[in-house]
């Protein structure tokens, strides 16, 4: 088969299939961003449910490179320490520019380790590019004067905090407005570009819950059913790949590559044929070693930043059937010999020869390499194969990966038994693990 109809074919199992279509930048978790500072990292969890007009500013600054070498210039013990608005240039700090001014969204009290929006003293709604942490809780100061200063997030962890008392504790020079309040680190005679505190970077970090990994057909939570060797997933997050979509490609030996616009996903360190990236949502098939293991680690790397490891059971095999309105439910990946898709306006017919398309059916022999466009050697699961239609167990001629497609698709060839016209509920079972109820074929 040429690369030409092995891309189509590919595109088809992760597209109309299930696992592309369902792509949206939708993102199910908060952006969390770290502080690269010459003292530390300072991780912060953003919070667009409460200031989502302050978040997408800030992050616009962020993407523009706003505060790269940027410097803390005022600090306050006891109180806060501002950054934000200006960049150290030619041995100087420099104002950084400012885009048009953003509304004020007061709603949280500023707590200690809470970062806010910096704005001029008498306008609520003048907040641009600084923004300060605040070292103590100044509630009962902050909440109360020029519209409440607005919180936009929060130091993640004990060592950011760490890292923000740090520079608080650094002497304090005055340099004239607005350096009067200016921390310097390890000033001896006159002040030098090594003495200002920097955030030379401020970088989206990549972030997956364990409730955002789904199977890639049933969108059955991997925190419940655990993971599968081969299984086809889909990873929800934040920053876990490029803001375009980017789709599969094949090695020089036409494999499907297990880095994708900057994204790997792996498995206990091993990375993964990834079926597509994008910002928020990556498709993905789980390696083959996963087979005798009671658990794995799944980490994602985008651009050389790792997100935390989450650990998921391994299971044997987790069964689910590709549907054509990729939901999860409703009519089957399920054609006819010539390729015509079955559903309601095109039902099967009792004796009718189909082919059905799922995943998640675990370990299989012979074993191919992770990412193998499945050729003459096919892959037969080790768990038995059964196809249920409406509960009953339904013969069938082939079950094993899909010749032309991805090692982990499974392709099952049945002939329609003797069945009344109408819906009829179909299901997958391997190795004593049954796919979800609510997937159907139309018959006539």
């Amino acid at each position: 088969m040429s690369q030409t109809k092995i891309l189509l074919s590919l595109a088809l199992a992760a597209s109309s299939f299930g696992a592309g279509a369902a792509y949206s930048q939708t993102s199910t978790t908060a952006p969390t961003v770290r502080f690269h500072a010459t003292l530390g990292d300072i991780d912060v969890v953003l919070t667009p449910g409460v200031a989502p007009l302050t978040v997408a500013n800030f992050l616009n600054y962020v993407s523009k490179g706003a505060y790269v070498n940027s410097i803390f210039h005022r600090s306050v013990p006891g109180f806060i320490i501002q950054g934000g608005g200006y960049q150290l240039q030619n041995h100087a700090p420099v104002a950084t520019p400012q885009s048009p001014a953003v509304k004020n969204e007061f709603n949280v009290t500023n707590a200690r380790g809470t970062i806010a929006m910096a704005k001029l003293g008498t306008d609520p709604n003048s907040a641009t590019n600084q923004w300060f942490f605040n070292l103590a809780n100044n509630g009962a100061n902050l909440d109360k004067q020029n519209g409440g200063f607005t919180v936009f997030g929060r130091v993640a962890n004990s060592g950011g905090l760490a890292v923000m008392d740090k520079i608080a504790a650094l002497p304090v020079y005055n340099y004239g407005s607005p350096f009067d309040q200016l921390p310097l680190n390890n000033l001896k005679g006159t002040r030098q570009d090594a003495n200002f505190v920097l955030v030379t970077s401020i970088v989206q970090l990549p972030y997956v819950t364990p409730a955002g990994i789904e199977s890639g057909a049933t969108f059955a939570s991997t925190n419940t059913n655990g993971i599968a060797p081969g299984e086809v997933l889909t990873l929800f997050g934040t920053a876990i790949g490029p803001s375009q979509l980017a789709t599969l490609t094949l090695d020089g030996n036409g494999v499907v590559t297990n880095s994708l616009g900057g994204t790997r996903v792996l498995f206990d360190g091993t990375p993964a044929p990834l079926l597509y990236t994008s910002g928020s949502q990556i498709g993905v098939v789980a390696p083959q070693n996963l087979a005798g293991k009671s658990t794995v680690e799944v980490i994602v790397e985008y651009l050389n930043v790792q997100t935390a490891g989450m650990q998921f059971p391994v299971v044997p095999a987790n069964p689910g059937i590709f549907t054509l309105n990729t939901s999860g439910s409703g009519d089957g990946a399920i054609i006819r010999p010539d390729g015509t898709i079955i559903n309601t306006a095109n039902p099967a017919q009792p004796g009718d020869i189909l082919t059905l398309y799922g995943e998640g059916y675990g370990s299989a022999a012979p074993v191919l390499a992770d990412g193998t466009i499945v050729g003459s050697t096919l892959p037969v699961p080790a768990g038995a194969v059964t196809l249920l239609i409406d509960g009953q167990s339904v013969d069938t001629t082939y079950a094993g990966g899909a010749p032309a497609l991805i090692q982990g698709v499974l392709q099952i060839n049945f002939q329609v038994p003797a069945l009344t016209p109408g819906s009829h509920q179909i299901q997958v079972q391997v190795s004593g693990r049954t796919s979800p109820f609510g997937v159907t074929l139309q018959t006539k």
